[in-house]
């Protein structure tokens, strides 16, 4: 049975452990700096006794009784906690760190705990309250293997990334561009194609676009023929962006599409591609970096 202790008992380690419990895991502890004093000690208190969670009255009691450690604060405190909490680790514990921060800010962190233990690098892909621990994780560091053989069994959905600290949390970053820049451009083509009444219909051609077959054939396609049309479309992009002006639509997305676009047209990648678009997108990196 692992000696789990959480530093930090929000909602994200609430529900983890909540989870674990549930998997069979006892013995789960936890520290939370708000717990024995108000504003916040009434809500650490209840979280912990529906988790079965045992709270500990410092940060050097939950680190030495415990043989992971999870830094479950927020991304402006990890790198503070990580040196508070050093002191107390010793070779063979696992610190893992689920905060939401940059690569960089993992990979100072993992400077503070490798030399005296093992490091988890851990980003959370979805949302914690609705998967609990089964919530996907990708975990890199000299750690993460150990994490994911101990946790597994508990029925966590980890993935396990033979890559340096600092990597899965790059992985989750660069996901945000996408899943955030997504949503965002959803809502600017649903709310301009409403002033026409046409959403369904255009949310309709979107679909048939985005499932014409397996995802990287459709990556492979989209941006393939995006960076050698960048021209063009950018010029239809300017026919869009003057068509949410008419109709007092928020443009911010399509003004960003456009800019990006000229970014294409100023590498000069249909160029170097000779007009043809690139089978494999893997193939841009390569161009850029001949470009440039």
């Amino acid at each position: 049975m692992v000696k789990l202790g959480f530093i930090g008992f929000g909602e994200a380690a609430f529900n983890i452990a909540k989870g674990l419990k549930g998997e069979g895991l006892d013995g789960i502890m936890a520290y939370d700096k708000f717990w024995q004093g108000a504003p916040g000690s009434e809500l650490v208190c209840r979280r912990a006794a529906e988790a079965h969670v045992k709270l500990l009255p410092g940060l050097q009691e939950l680190v030495r009784g415990s043989e992971m450690v999870v830094s479950a604060v927020s991304a402006d405190m990890a790198v503070s906690l990580a040196l508070d909490a050093s002191p107390f680790l010793k070779p063979g514990k696992i610190y893992v760190d689920i905060n939401a921060t940059s690569p960089m800010t993992k990979e100072e962190i993992d400077k503070i705990i490798s030399p005296i233990a093992l490091f988890v690098d851990c980003a959370v892909m979805g949302p914690v309250p609705t998967y609990k621990h089964k919530v996907p994780v990708s975990v890199s560091g000299k750690g993460a293997k150990a994490f994911s053989e101990a946790m597994a069994p508990f029925g966590m959905n980890i993935t396990y990334m033979d890559a340096p600290a600092g990597s899965a949390s790059a992985s989750k970053m660069f996901r945000s561009i996408f899943m955030k820049g997504f949503v965002t451009l959803l809502l600017e083509m649903i709310v301009a194609a409403h002033k026409y009444k046409v959403e369904d219909d255009v949310l309709l051609s979107v679909k048939e676009t985005l499932t014409a077959g397996p995802l990287l054939e459709v990556v492979n396609g989209l941006v393939g023929r995006g960076v050698i049309h960048s021209e063009r479309r950018e010029h239809e992009m300017d026919e869009v962006i003057a068509t949410l002006e008419t109709l007092k639509v928020d443009g911010t997305m399509s003004k960003a599409t456009k800019a990006k676009l000229r970014w294409c047209t100023q590498l000069g990648l249909k160029g170097h591609f000779k007009g043809v678009p690139p089978k494999d997108f893997h193939e841009i990196f390569a161009a850029i970096d001949k470009i440039k």
